[in-house]
């Protein structure tokens, strides 16, 4: 959605029952967010829940709070049924290699979300969107909603055909306080965040976070370095909510070396791009334009290359109003806007550089997004029933 608002009217009412109960005695709730739970007693079943079509299961910040701080918040709910997350580096944080997938279905039929607002599939280099690892710092994610059926129609999405991953962001404290957190490991791995929050200031409270990652690559040469910046504010003006935010990022990564499994029989898991060895990347890049003998070990110029990488810089903001318009309705109306410049750069030794004599010449893909969106919405409680209306 760039330069122009794509609208998607939802209106459905859920008719089934909001409470069934199969004993009168009421057992205690079952948390979502945990490994696992056991009824008080064996011959008691409780049921809560509002009538719904698709299974939904909720990662809270306790879960994602056992992961190394920095790490990508798709990898804590890798542990679901159906989910499969696979990353290059010990954080997610490699951004080409990330893949999750939803009971078969790949990240570019899935819907993502931040707050309500769209990430698009989250795919490298896409044009509606950005990756979660660049929307908020992952010491700020609250919690995560993962719906494994069909994705609802009122999430803001063009691709959650095979279901929805929501991201919401946490609530400021209620008290003053400043936290923060370090990470040091192998190969030069240094990671930092730190983080203030206002506590309740009349009726305002809000946080300001910062995080840094300077993570070598654990295997060939290059590094994952990233700066964020994220800040929330919350109005809490009696029957109305304000919430504002601002998120920004700046993130340099070199690439791995893809690998196929021919490549790992022939050169084993090490295989990475030589960055350290021009003189080789020279050699290779001479044989395949020249028709000659590749240097041993490697048979095809896209055994290795030289070095690639990318560049992305971000701006991320946003402003929702909730406000009770009478008993049992309810409104809210969101405005965002994201900002994205960026490049994708690979020394390619399939075209030499006119005119210097050099077999490997650099090649540059540039990035630039500019979009904003309204999401507005209606619903109204009416009994055990809900009323609910969304436009995007």
């Amino acid at each position: 959605m760039t330069k122009s608002f794509r609208a998607v009217l939802l209106l459905t009412a859920a008719f089934a029952p909001a409470l069934v109960t199969a004993a009168p005695a009421a057992a205690p709730a079952i948390d979502a967010s945990s490994d696992s739970a056991e009824s008080s007693s064996a011959d008691e079943i409780t049921v809560y829940g509002r009538g719904q079509v698709r299974s939904v299961a909720e990662i809270g910040q306790r879960d994602i709070a056992q992961l190394t701080p920095g790490s990508s918040p798709l990898k804590a709910i890798e542990k679901l049924p159906g989910v499969n997350f696979q990353a290059a580096d010990a954080f997610g944080a490699y951004e080409w290699a990330v893949r999750i997938s939803l009971r078969g279905f790949n990240q570019n039929q899935l819907g993502f979300t931040l707050d309500g607002v769209p990430l698009g599939d989250m795919s490298y280099g896409n044009t509606n969107g950005l990756h979660i690892s660049r929307a908020i710092i992952s010491d700020n994610i609250g919690k995560v909603e993962v719906s494994q059926g069909a994705g609802a129609l009122g999430t803001a999405s063009t691709s959650n055909l095979g279901g929805t991953i929501q991201f919401f962001s946490r609530a400021p404290q209620d008290e003053f306080g400043i936290a923060a957190n370090g990470t040091y490991g192998s190969n030069k791995t240094y990671r930092a965040y730190v983080d203030l929050d206002t506590g309740e200031i009349g009726k305002f409270k809000g946080f300001l976070s910062y995080a840094y990652l300077n993570a070598g690559k654990w295997k060939g040469y290059g590094v994952q370095r990233a700066h964020q910046v994220n800040a929330k504010g919350v109005f809490d003006l009696d029957r109305v909510k304000v919430t504002a935010f601002a998120n920004f990022s700046d993130r340099k990564e070199q690439d791995y070396q893809d690998l196929s499994l021919d490549q790992i029989a022939r050169l084993g898991y090490n295989l990475d791009n030589i960055a350290n060895n021009y003189p080789l990347a020279k050699a290779l890049a001479t044989a395949y334009q020249t028709g000659s003998a590749f240097p041993a070990p490697f048979q095809t110029v896209d055994d290795s290359y030289y070095d690639a990488g990318g560049l992305r810089r971000d701006y991320l903001t946003g402003v929702r109003v909730d406000g009770e318009l009478a008993p049992g309705l309810t409104a809210s109306i969101q405005g965002y806007y994201h900002n994205n410049k960026g490049q994708g750069s690979w020394f390619t030794p399939y075209v030499p550089s006119p005119g210097v004599g050099n077999p490997i010449s650099f090649r540059t893909t540039e990035y630039n997004i500019n979009r904003e969106g309204v999401i507005g919405g209606l619903a109204y409680e009416l009994g055990r029933n809900k009323l609910a209306a969304t436009i995007w």
